[in-house]
């Protein structure tokens, strides 16, 4: 498939097995043809806890709601609406949740196996080390976790990130959070907007990856060409796209579009945008325009 959209109104809330407490709403996986991402909405139940587990994938959560209690790499944090953090591959981690109950968006990359003992649950809890209260990105003995606010966003602007700057990408603000400098060596997750009102020309031509992408729609929605459909999302949508998946979008409405990117695998450095419309625009000659 090139692309799957999640529909916040056809959502669906399973309990998970063998955790108490916790339930689990599926956006992204290898049955909507992902090779390299599951992406789910959790809740844990006030008081609950997942336990230990150690994986072989990454996996990380943004907060969405409640509160609660990270612990990995030796440090415990307290967890609020708006942070976000990474447990590496192999790392032992564990979330719990507190008396306001704990939700989040949760990313796994790669994918996980389906071979016995894919993801390792720790009975003898491991040292869990210094109390390092709310995550703080001025703090330097924190690892592995963030915080997002309102303060972080930036101007409306061209894209300027890691893969590609240009004019093809407007009106757009972008905040990194999840990425190789937190410790993710296979995904990346951001904040993203697009302005008001920005129509055709003004916000994002149809374009591809080398690897694939979801729009978790945390506010607004847009319309969009996704494989040459015309499609629009509203606000809890999510749309994941496949390597080299064609898409592109407009915002039309009076408030800004936000949503969580997700990129697996990590994006290149450079050839990490694709945009046809440039390719066909080349002479066939050779010779500059």
């Amino acid at each position: 498939m090139a692309y799957h959209i999640s529909r916040a109104s056809e959502r669906e809330w399973i309990d998970v097995k063998d955790v108490p407490g916790l339930r689990q709403a599926l956006m992204v996986g290898e049955i909507h043809g992902s090779h390299h991402m599951e992406i789910a909405l959790y809740e844990l139940a006030p008081g609950a806890t997942l336990g230990w587990n150690r994986c072989p994938f990454e996996e990380s959560w943004f907060v969405t709601a409640g509160n609660g209690r990270a612990a990995l790499a030796g440090l415990e944090y307290d967890l609020g609406v708006g942070d976000y953090g990474v447990a590496p591959v192999g790392l032992a981690h564990s979330l719990s949740a507190g008396d306001q109950g704990l939700s989040w968006f949760s990313v796994r990359a790669p994918k996980p196996p389906s071979f016995d003992g894919a993801r390792s649950s720790i009975s003898t809890q491991p040292h869990s080390g210094e109390y390092m209260g709310r995550p703080s990105e001025t703090d330097p003995r924190h690892r592995f976790v963030g915080h997002f606010s309102e303060s972080d966003v930036a101007p409306f602007g061209d894209l300027a990130m890691p893969g590609y700057h240009g004019p093809n990408i407007k009106n757009i603000s972008i905040r990194m959070m999840v990425d190789q400098l937190l410790g993710a060596q296979h995904h990346t997750t951001f904040i993203a907007s697009i302005a008001p009102r920005s129509g055709p020309g003004k916000a994002a031509k149809v374009h591809y990856h080398p690897f694939e992408e979801i729009y978790y729609f945390v506010g607004g929605g847009m319309r969009g060409w996704i494989d040459g459909n015309e499609e629009v999302t509203e606000t809890g949508d999510l749309v994941w796209v496949s390597t080299d998946g064609t898409h592109g979008f407009v915002n039309e409405r009076d408030e800004p579009a936000r949503w969580i990117e997700v990129q697996s695998p990590v994006p290149p450095t450079s050839d990490a945008f694709f945009f046809p419309d440039d390719w066909r625009a080349l002479p066939e000659d050779g010779q500059a325009r």
